[in-house]
């Protein structure tokens, strides 16, 4: 039934005007920044490491990228079904919550994976070219790339969550879009939360554990995979889908 909820899921997805404007935006934005990228790249002499985490993690594409298009993809996950009141029959219908969940959430990564898939066929076209050296780093465009689901993971999950609160498409969105916005600044604005609330070591830690950007950019971005950094996306995923399907288990009983 998962697989059956996927499938249908994402065939909205692919037939979504909305889904091929973000991709158009993407796409554009991408490429000039890459333009930009070896414009630049061809005076500071980057090497190869440097260059494809510039690429991969460091753009204002990949950041924008991060915090407004997950929200969007699942705005409508169960707003828009609790709007029309088609909610009520797939909560009657014999399937269990998780699978639906599972299954509008798996269609939303599976499609935002697909959204970033083209941006390696640029780094092909920049890998057969002069712009990088024989040295190509295959484990920092590998890390990075995992970096960027697992992030994608727990935002969609985040996402799906937010819709199945409330019907309106608008407000899941905006909620998403601020919560996005908040975790990936968090690191940003230490040095000003330091300032209001005192210097903490329990700040820090949770500063710290919290900078979701700040482990993409400076773990996965540069090569390297820090097994901690694996778990706290996923069960950062795993908390949001659980919350999301308490959330439908809660309105059965209203």
């Amino acid at each position: 039934m998962i697989l059956a909820t996927t499938r249908k899921e994402l065939m909205s997805y692919l037939f979504s005007p909305v889904a091929y404007i973000i991709a158009v935006i993407l796409y554009l934005w991408r490429g000039a920044e890459v333009y930009r990228l070896v414009y630049f790249a061809a005076d500071a002499h980057y090497d190869t490491r440097t260059f494809l985490s510039y690429y991969i993690i460091y753009g204002g594409c990949t950041y924008a990228f991060c915090v407004l298009v997950p929200p969007i993809l699942t705005m409508r996950c169960f707003a828009e079904e609790r709007r029309t009141g088609s909610l009520e029959v797939l909560m009657t219908a014999p399937v269990r919550d998780a699978e639906i969940v599972l299954g509008k959430w798996l269609a939303a990564l599976v499609f935002y994976g697909l959204l970033w898939l083209p941006t390696l066929v640029i780094l092909q076209v920049l890998a057969s070219g002069p712009f990088l050296d024989q040295s190509f780093h295959l484990g920092t465009v590998v890390s990075g790339y995992l970096g960027l689901a697992l992030l994608g993971s727990a935002l969609l999950a985040f996402g799906v969550f937010t819709s199945s609160l409330t019907d309106n498409v608008l407000l899941a969105s905006m909620l998403g879009i601020i919560f996005n916005l908040a975790v990936m600044t968090t690191g940003m604005v230490q040095p000003y939360l330091r300032d209001w609330l005192g210097d903490s070591y329990l700040l820090n830690v949770f500063i710290e554990q919290t900078s979701v950007f700040e482990h993409l950019r400076d773990w996965f971005g540069r090569g390297q995979v820090d097994s901690s950094k694996v778990v706290f996306y996923l069960a950062a995923t795993a908390l949001f889908l659980f919350l999301t399907v308490r959330s439908l288990e809660t309105r059965k009983w209203r």
